[in-house]
């Protein structure tokens, strides 16, 4: 019968193992005690825990460097710090061989030093790339609370300007009525100013402290209006343009805030003469005086749709065409655009089944009609203005839903981007086809076939003489429009905004600093720049009657510029 291999121990083996059970420790050659092999394994467990937390992200760095700046944070940052951490929990629990005691005493002290971390941290927030930035307890108020304690002693405790004359506002040329400009085109009419801001640069006139929001600044005669957050009261808040000053402002109970989308409402006021209408980001349309702030009318976009609030907030400004104001509220019942009697707030017509973008709905002509476009979370669609009646859809979807920047109409062409890797395609609405799923809706055709060359994530490019400019996740790029091809790429200004001024950029980074751009297609060229703000600067800043108008979270600022003469009257010539 065959013996079972290494069933039974080789001679000598047993009282081998006898001895080895009554000899202490033996000494390694260097007379130091040898190392228990369960510590052995233990501690390459943990070094080999600790290179694989540090690989996965550099390698996956390598691999993805040519993906948008959110994801290789996600990858660098989230996962990394999630891997290590987990990994430091089960090498306590698991891995490590020492007594129960000391295992349940080191994992007491990691969570420990997590607690004392997590209470030292006052607040978190993300800047354009999803990178977390920290404000500690130690660093005294944060901006949030220095300002509520502002406007404690400085806002005016009444809401409505009473004193004010109630006779329709007279709109021209000079205002800056809706988002973006006239038009919503981005562009600066005024001359440029004096570009020589290392001698001559722009003088403060005012800054003060404004509660949070994302919204631009619309400025008509001498009004101006943005949207604030105020603790737990959504605002419409109207200032004198000129002084700063507080005239009036409009309170709604609702508040919106996430870690990642901060605080306060997204959209930017449109003025006509007799109405300013506002969307806040929880859905709230309001109709208001201009020169008083009393209300009209007010309704609840999301409500009257039956859709739930767009992931960061409802975003688009209240666009205006004839007696209409339209709205993106996003349905899959067929009411998700929206047209309200600008009069009363009476819902006129809606339509369409897709989920709400974050981009302004805007008016174009193309082939000589008058068309409605807006760019929902999962594509862009035109419309009928009149009656809502959809023309075509073209699909257009990256991982989060996300399309922020308004499409750029050419020469009846259509030019649209967006970030988290999506980039840029040139479409032919005059040309149409069916959609390849075999419904009957028409879609338009490329131009040319999507590519990365422009990755506008929640900002928004200009067209000069063939080419558009804008920032490629973060980086100022110029786009050849006829074939999409880019011609460079530098100056890195983060997720801010850009106007077009004459032949300049004006540039708004996301530190706070204003720059101007040469529009150069063959190479990147920034002239000037200044710092306006100190802090993240998401908001679209205004130029308007020599003035340059910025703000983000946190504060409001007026700068006269440098060379633009001026009439009595607060004209330009």
């Amino acid at each position: 019968m065959t013996p079972i291999s290494g069933a039974i121990p080789s001679s000598g083996s047993v009282t081998d193992m006898a001895e080895d059970q009554q000899q202490p420790a033996k000494e390694s050659q260097s007379g130091s005690p040898a190392a228990h092999p369960r510590s052995v394994s233990s501690k390459r467990s943990l070094i080999a825990g600790l290179l694989v937390t540090f690989l996965i992200p550099v390698v996956t760095w390598f691999t993805s460097r040519q993906a948008d700046g959110a994801t290789n944070a996600m990858i660098r940052v989230y996962i990394g710090s999630g891997i290590l951490l987990l990994w430091l929990a089960a090498w306590l629990i698991v891995f490590n061989r020492r007594p129960l005691a000391q295992r349940a005493l080191r994992l007491l002290i990691l969570v420990a030093v997590g607690w004392a971390v997590k209470s030292s941290i006052a607040e978190v927030w993300f800047d354009g790339d999803m990178r977390p930035r920290v404000r500690w307890v130690w660093s005294g108020p944060s901006k949030q609370q220095q300002t509520e304690a502002w406007l404690s002693r400085n806002a005016p405790e009444t809401l409505l300007n009473e004193t004010a004359e109630t006779s329709p506002l007279d709109i021209t040329t000079d205002d800056w009525a809706e988002y973006c400009g006239p038009g919503r085109n981005r562009i600066i009419s005024e001359p440029l100013c004096t570009l020589d801001w290392q001698n001559q640069p722009p003088q403060e006139l005012w800054r003060h402290p404004i509660g949070d929001a994302w919204s631009s600044c619309v400025i008509v005669d001498s009004l101006l209006l943005t949207q604030e957050q105020r603790g737990e009261q959504e605002c419409v808040v109207c200032y004198h343009a000129a002084t700063g000053d507080e005239l009036w402002r409009h309170e709604d109970p609702a508040r919106y805030q996430t870690a990642l989308g901060a605080v306060g409402p997204r959209a930017t006021p449109t003025v006509t003469p007799d109405a300013v209408f506002t969307l806040g980001a929880t859905g709230i349309l309001n109709a208001l005086h201009p020169r008083t702030g009393q209300s009209i009318w007010q309704t609840n976009i999301c409500t009257d749709a039956g859709s739930q609030m767009a992931e960061w907030g409802m975003s688009g400004s209240p666009l205006l065409f004839a007696d209409l104001v339209i709205v993106d509220a996003g349905s899959p019942s067929g009411r998700g655009v929206a047209a309200y009697r600008q009069q009363d707030g009476e819902l006129v017509w809606s339509s369409g089944t897709h989920p709400a973008g974050y981009t302004s709905p805007r008016l174009e002509t193309l082939q000589g009609e008058t068309v409605l476009l807006v760019f929902h979370g999962d594509g862009l669609e035109a419309f009928q203005p009149e009656d809502g009646t959809s023309l075509w859809f073209y699909p257009w979807t990256n991982q989060p839903r996300i399309n922020v920047a308004q499409p750029i109409c050419v020469d009846d062409k259509i030019f649209i981007s967006s970030g988290y890797d999506s980039g840029c395609v040139l479409l032919d609405p005059s040309q149409l086809r069916p959609l390849q799923d075999g419904s009957e809706i028409m879609t338009p055709v490329e131009v040319w076939k999507r590519n990365r060359s422009l990755k506008l994530k929640f900002n928004e490019a200009v067209f000069h003489e063939g080419f558009v400019y804008g920032l490629d996740d973060g980086i100022m790029a110029c786009v050849r429009l006829s074939d999409g091809k880019r011609m460079w790429k530098g100056g890195r200004y983060k997720f801010g905004h850009v106007l077009l001024w004459q032949d300049k950029l004006l540039v708004q980074a996301e530190n706070g600093d204003v720059a101007v751009v040469e529009t150069d297609s063959d190479k990147f060229r920034e002239i000037t720049r200044f710092t306006a703000l100190n802090d993240r600067t998401w908001n679209v800043p205004v130029v308007n009657r020599g003035r340059l108008y910025v703000r983000n979270a946190s504060e409001l600022a007026c700068f006269e510029l440098p060379g633009i003469r001026k009439f009595p009257d607060g004209g330009l010539q």
